[in-house]
């Protein structure tokens, strides 16, 4: 925690993770003190004047897409922005789109078709199709990612994305009503998100995560029925156990998440996770773990030669 708000010492890392809004208010009310808000408060226009660019061309975005008959939920920044509020507290640096594994390919395409660029060139169709967890685009000026899946590696293999497609969720963004994830959903996300995403994962999306589990209508037999049924009770249990910190709560998910022993066979997928050097190559080991036979194959195939994946770790 920070009582007194020094520029030149903490402006870098609060926007490093994504605290500028929040840390806004908190000089704004006296909660932190500073004896020079301007910087501070210079940074919050910035990331709103982004955010607000961000929202833009998410509304274009998703224009594209449903003209092209593409079903899609919005997760991550905009989404929570709005869902956890108040939205000029949680800024965010890309938009992030969901879509149905089957419709990746044609969501690329009618995005291409609307101007969008590959930010990086496809290992493979096949990759893309059944294995990826998202494509980045360039789109206007901005960053969108789209995804196929909610996690990275081995564990995005197991987690049934489309599930999330079964009960409609909406936020407010503009006057529209955006197709959202549901609040067990956007937990497991932002817990897999957290856990998973970085090395050092952002105090904002612990922040988020933190926020999600202090909602009320949150079913938490749910979250932990999915989170078992996607064989991510690992790295979900991990995040809610850092995230506890902030909500300071003790109910039924916070005492399952502390309570939970992973398995061998999790600590070993959770190890792929924790370095950046040679990282695609130790979690493409690890995925054929988690894989039938058939699939195992169909993955090795997908990989380009110049990155050879064998079936010996």
């Amino acid at each position: 925690s920070i009582d007194r708000f020094e520029p030149t010492m903490h402006l870098a890392p609060v926007r490093e993770h994504r605290l500028v809004g929040m840390m806004a208010s908190a000089v704004r009310q006296g909660a932190v003190d500073t004896f020079d808000p301007e910087p501070l408060f210079v940074a919050h226009r910035q990331t709103m004047a982004a955010a607000l660019l961000l929202e833009d061309r998410l509304l274009d975005a998703l224009d594209a897409l449903e003209s092209a008959g593409i079903d899609c939920r919005v997760v991550k920044g905009a989404a929570l922005a709005h869902l956890l509020g108040p939205a000029d507290q949680r800024d965010f640096g890309d938009n992030d789109l969901l879509v149905r594994s089957d419709q990746l390919r044609a969501a690329v395409a009618a995005l291409e078709s609307a101007g969008a660029e590959r930010k990086f060139a496809p290992l493979s169709a096949r990759w893309e199709d059944r294995f990826a967890k998202s494509v980045t685009l360039r789109w206007h000026g901005t960053e969108l990612d789209l995804h196929r899946t909610l996690a990275p590696g081995p564990f995005g293999l197991t987690v049934k994305s489309d599930e999330t497609f079964a009960e409609p969720h909406s936020f407010s963004l503009a006057g529209r009503d955006l197709a959202t994830l549901s609040s067990e959903h956007h937990l497991l996300h932002a817990a897999i998100h957290s856990s998973l995403g970085d090395i050092t994962p952002r105090l904002g999306n612990v922040r988020d995560l933190a926020l999600l589990m202090s909602r009320s209508d949150l079913d938490v037999d749910g979250v932990i029925a999915t989170a078992t049924a996607w064989q991510v009770g690992a790295p979900v249990s991990e995040a809610i156990v850092r995230a506890e910190q902030l909500a300071a709560t003790a109910g039924a998910l916070a005492q399952w998440a502390q309570h939970y022993r992973p398995s061998r066979r999790e600590r070993s997928l959770l190890a792929t996770y924790r370095s950046r050097e040679g990282r695609f190559r130790r979690q493409s080991l690890a995925s054929l773990r988690v894989l039938g036979w058939r699939d195992r194959v169909a993955f090795i195939r997908a990989v380009r030669p110049s990155d050879p994946v064998t079936l010996t770790p």
